[in-house]
């Protein structure tokens, strides 16, 4: 006998995208685990100055390459799902253009680091060779992406993780130190990027003629130049922030700082994964019924910002028993840094929530005009805040986004015309968690863990108790 709801979530299950975005946020997961763990046996053999310098290089090379890819990720993306005949044009020509721009960005990276850097020539080569690899390996994770085949990215995701895992406990203690590490990183990036494209080639996604370099290349920066110009608007606080505790502050500060990006990681992802699922939805409902997408998000935001503030509020509770539990007790300053980072992730969530309405309502302008404020806002705060180390660039972060909130909400608020009910009293409440959570590593001392939990079941109660009373007449 079959049952209806059975078919129903078989029918659910076996839908393409259902699949892929199955494959993608399992194989996210299952990674961001194993890197944890790795992380954990980093920390337990480099002192924070040298996981500082470790972690920079990584961050240098992601920036290079953030910057060298010139915005034509969602183009070839969305080029080759829309025209799979595209992808060899695509692959050649997208790889010559990239290479051009990374020559050209390590050449003015060159000049930065004689004027104001601190790598020695060794340091330099493995930077730019990460960079390298790191934009030709995306490159072929777009190709797969762009043909909906999500699972081998995934899978290599996984597998790069579990040899990185390998190789951080197998390698000799003599032999770890920072340039030694970053090498062994660099080489599986590498060998990434050769098995993805291994996989093109045997599931034979590379198809199509390859056309002229010049017009091809000037139909992708044609595309891109809004993604590119919003990339380099935001630079400031989603890459220079390294490059600003490096001028101004020491490689300790460094350490204590991507440590709180690492372990704050799990909490974007499912923030991160939570908008990326309801931007189909809406974009839909923008052109069948905008009046039904208004009253949704009127009366469904609050929700949204209120799963993102008990995560927030939960982390930053308890990460002074977790860093303390099973990091070394010289990574203990990182704590301060987790706990504000954790805070401007509830603020960027409610940033990436308006911005993923915009979008889905076709508003990409202010999407941009957002940006630019928020950008020329922000980065002297958080320069300033660098000379007082992570600590004070993770304040600043803090301070520049909540100042921010007030010019965000008025341009949601004017150009959609939507009031987000309930937002006020989630902000208050925002507040006095935020007020509860840095103040309670002073004050409670005794019964730690048992105070917070029972901190922590009083708030989570109370907003489980809110949604569970008016969620079905909000959203009906």
């Amino acid at each position: 006998m079959r049952f209806p709801a059975t078919s129903w979530i078989k029918g659910i299950l076996n839908h393409q995208v259902v699949r892929n975005f199955s494959y993608l946020a399992a194989g996210n997961a299952l990674a961001q685990v194993i890197s944890f763990f790795t992380v954990l046996k980093v920390t337990s053999l480099l002192a924070p100055n040298d996981y500082g310098l470790f972690t920079f290089l990584s961050a240098q090379g992601m920036l290079l390459m953030s910057v060298g890819d010139l915005g034509i990720r969602n183009i070839i993306i969305r080029s080759i799902a829309r025209d799979g005949e595209r992808t060899n044009d695509l692959m050649v020509n997208g790889a010559i253009l990239r290479t051009v721009s990374l020559i050209a960005l390590s050449l003015i990276y060159l000049i930065y680091n004689y004027y104001f850097g601190t790598l020695d020539a060794w340091q330099l080569f493995l930077v730019f060779a990460f960079s390298f690899v790191n934009v030709f390996g995306n490159l072929f994770e777009n190709a797969f992406l762009g043909h909906e085949r999500m699972l081998p990215p995934s899978l290599m995701s996984i597998i790069h993780s579990v040899l990185w895992f390998l190789a951080v406990f197998l390698l000799p203690v003599e032999l770890i130190e920072p340039n030694n590490l970053f090498l062994i990183y660099l080489c599986l990036y590498l060998g990434k990027a050769v098995f993805l494209y291994y996989f093109l080639v045997k599931y034979d996604l590379l198809k199509g003629q390859i056309k002229n370099f010049w017009e091809s290349s000037r139909a992708l920066l044609t595309e891109s130049w809004p993604y590119f110009l919003v990339l380099l608007v935001m630079l400031p606080f989603t890459r220079l922030s390294n490059n600003f505790l490096d001028i101004n502050s020491t490689s300790d500060e460094v350490g204590y700082f991507n440590l709180a990006q690492r372990l704050i990681g799990p909490v974007s992802l499912v923030l991160d994964f939570a908008m990326a699922a309801v931007f189909p939805n809406l974009s839909s409902l923008w052109v069948s019924d905008r009046s039904r997408l208004k009253s949704l998000v009127s009366s469904g935001f609050q929700y949204f910002m209120l799963a993102g503030l008990l995560m927030c509020f939960s982390f930053s509770l308890f990460i002074r028993e977790v860093v303390d539990l099973l990091f070394p007790a010289s990574y203990l300053p990182a704590v301060v840094v987790c706990q504000m980072q954790v805070w401007y992730l509830f603020l960027t969530s409610i940033d990436s929530g308006v911005g993923t309405i915009l979008g889905a309502t076709d508003n990409e302008r202010y999407i941009l005009q957002l940006a630019i404020v928020n950008s020329l806002f922000a980065t002297p705060l958080l320069f300033y805040g660098s000379y007082f180390g992570a600590v004070g660039l993770a304040y600043a972060y803090v301070v520049a986004f909540v100042l921010f909130q007030f010019y965000l909400w008025y341009v949601f608020r004017t150009k959609l015309a939507i009031t987000v009910k309930g937002a006020g009293w989630v902000w208050a409440l925002a507040i006095v968690l935020f007020v509860v959570t840095t103040a309670a590593d002073r004050l409670i001392t005794e019964q730690v863990w048992l105070w917070k939990g029972a901190i922590w079941l009083l708030i989570s109660g109370g907003m489980g108790w809110y949604t569970l009373r008016t969620y079905k007449t909000a959203v009906r």
